[in-house]
């Protein structure tokens, strides 16, 4: 009995998850196929570079564009490399994930283009573009943002990123995926250069300059979005709570939190009052919880608070966690849930501390 019952959970989470992946393609197809290749945008990744070829191959063979070139297809071909490096080099849970995603990415847009799903387009010129570069950007934001977080992503420069980061985990992943991107979208300039011939100066550094501007301006939404997301999901903070009653404190944290902490012995350099300093270590959300319990516990309670960088351990999701691979859907769900129903393993003997 007790293993159809996990045999029924275990088959809800995972389709929860790829409901997710097929909800998040969908989203990623919208941005591209609607707000972003109309707009001759090309805020990085291979969707930015399905962009560029098929704008600069529509500008001479419009029919080539719409079929051998067509996004679609693109971002299908240029990924098969990727992933055929990311099943022998990553995690092949993360391997299958991405392929996943991405024929259904790729297998959207095909679908849009068939039945000539409508684009949101404007002039670059005019302030209504800036309309497609936002909610393209937000679009393309939650899907990445999810996707990471669910152990996947849409291939290209994700995959790259992690590849450097299993090489030197030292790295910032963001900011080399950023990178990657940013080549991709000054080379957004190129259809500019073609719309620019026979123009005056200020009407050919328009043509030129602006694709690149919404291009950059899509991806600053886009990273931001993502972010957000995963910053907010994930972005732990250490508190230093310096008071005179760490042991009522402490009980409110592991009942209310479902977090522990450590006590260490403190001194006041001005006041010579010995003073006890709780350190405790909590996911964003719970914070403004936790400072409400300090409040009330004892209002003249001296505390300060760190952003942690990383945190590894049972109930925290670290960063190589993230981009080495991540772990199998059961352990995400299974950590998640243990965290929310009892202390950490490692908290738990933190309150040994605490109660001595």
């Amino acid at each position: 009995m007790e293993n159809e019952n996990s045999t029924k959970k275990k088959i809800s989470k995972y389709f929860l998850v790829y409901t997710a992946f097929v909800i998040l393609s969908f989203a990623r197809a919208i941005s591209t196929y609607v707000f972003i290749v109309p707009n001759a945008f090309a805020p990085g990744g291979i969707g930015g570079i399905a962009s560029i070829v098929y704008n600069v191959v529509k500008l001479y063979n419009p029919s080539l564009a719409e079929s051998v070139f067509n996004p679609a297809v693109i971002v299908l071909v240029l990924n098969i490399p990727l992933l055929i490096i990311a099943f022998f080099k990553l995690n092949k849970r993360f391997a299958f994930n991405t392929a996943l995603c991405v024929l259904l990415y790729s297998g959207f847009m095909g679908l849009f283009s068939l039945v000539n799903f409508p684009v949101f387009q404007g002039a670059l010129d005019t302030g209504i573009v800036i309309v497609a570069a936002l909610v393209g950007g937000i679009l393309a934001g939650v899907s990445l943002g999810f996707l990471l977080i669910l152990n996947s992503s849409l291939g290209g420069t994700d995959i790259i990123a992690r590849l450097g980061y299993k090489k030197n985990p030292n790295i910032n992943v963001y900011w080399q995926i950023f990178a990657f991107d940013s080549i991709i979208v000054l080379f957004s300039g190129i259809i500019g250069i073609i719309n620019a011939k026979g123009k005056d100066v200020n009407e050919a550094f328009l043509a030129i300059s602006l694709p690149i501007f919404y291009s950059f301006i899509t991806l600053y939404i886009t990273s931001k979005v993502a972010d957000v997301i995963i910053n907010g999901l994930e972005t732990s903070y250490v508190f230093n709570i310096i008071t005179s009653k760490p042991e009522e404190i402490s009980k409110a944290v592991v009942a209310e939190l479902k977090r522990g902490g450590t006590i260490l012995d403190g001194k006041g350099i001005y006041t010579q009052y010995n003073r006890m300093i709780l350190i405790c270590v909590v996911k964003k959300r719970q914070a403004s919880q936790l400072k409400k319990i300090i409040a009330t516990i004892d209002p003249e309670a001296f505390i300060y608070v760190n952003k942690a960088t990383e945190v590894s351990g049972y109930g925290f999701r670290s960063q190589a966690e993230m981009f080495d691979g991540g772990k199998d859907f059961d352990l995400i769900f299974s950590k998640r849930k243990q965290s929310k129903e009892e202390p950490s393993k490692e908290d738990s003997s933190k309150e040994e501390n605490i109660n001595k």
